[in-house]
Formats: C-alpha cells, structure tokens, sequence
C-alpha cells in the first residue's frame, strides 16, 4: 500500500482502521484526526484538552509522544506493512523542543526508510502556529496481529 496522496484517501484509510479494531484506543484518547496527506508524509491532529495538558496547561509528553507514535505507526503501516502486519515500535527517540498552549498540535510523520520487516519514521510535532514541540524517530517491527482485544 502506499502512503496517502491527499486528506481525503488518509481519512478513509483511519476511518477504515477504526471501524476493524472496535474499541477506542489511545488514539481515541488523545483526539487525533486526519490532517493532511501528500504521498510522502501523512500528518495526525491532537487537540490540547484538560486531559492531555501537564499542570502548566501545557501539552504534557505523554500525550506528544503518542501523537508521534500513532502517526508514525499510520505511516508505517501505510508505507510498509502488508495485509495482517501491524507495526511494533521497538526503539524511538524523542526531543522535546519546546512547549505551547496552542489549540491543538500536529504530528507529521514521513518515512525514512522502510522495507522487509522493518520502517524507520521520523515524526515532528508542531503546534497550530508552527512551533516545532518536538522531534522523534521511531523503528518499527511489522510482525502478523490481529486487531482488537
């Protein structure tokens, strides 16, 4: 499968991802939507809530992180993954660059290299003005599961 050319084929694609794993998941938990597509690059939004602030009123990192990840793991499974596979992450790197209450975040994921059973993806996160919040590498291992609990 290849990474989405448009807004339109990602959102289909989520949708579709959502409807086979029946349950909420934590990307159910950090609001992620659709964003944006080009081919090369697919990226995710995340609202900031009560929920996912830190005490400041901030994005916390966990929540950061997971946005890098879920949009890595989308890439991944688009750019990589075939039909069964899933993408495991088994190393990743994270810089935490800067902060913001802004009104959401995106996370941008593009691939850095992939084939065989492995996809490397860098991921940034900036918030709804541009300000890079942070910056990540994931590598994944795609391995057969099934979806669900």
């Amino acid at each position: 499968m290849a990474i989405s050319p448009t807004l339109d084929d990602l959102t289909t694609y989520v949708d579709a991802f959502t409807a086979r794993r029946g349950f909420d998941d934590i990307a159910a938990t950090l609001g992620l939507t659709p964003h944006a597509a080009d081919g090369t690059s697919i990226s995710l939004r995340m609202p900031l809530t009560d929920a996912l602030a830190q005490a400041n009123g901030m994005f916390s990192a966990a929540a950061l992180f997971g946005a890098a990840d879920i949009a890595g793991t989308f890439l991944a499974m688009q750019s990589s993954a075939e039909a069964g596979q899933f993408p495991l992450a088994v190393q990743s790197n994270q810089n935490f660059l800067s902060n913001s209450k802004a009104d959401y975040a995106v996370a941008t994921a593009r691939l850095l290299r992939g084939g065989g059973k492995v996809a490397v993806v860098e991921v940034a996160v900036d918030d709804a003005a541009g300000k890079q919040l942070m910056h990540a590498t994931f590598t994944y291992v795609l391995s057969e599961r099934s979806l669900g609990r």
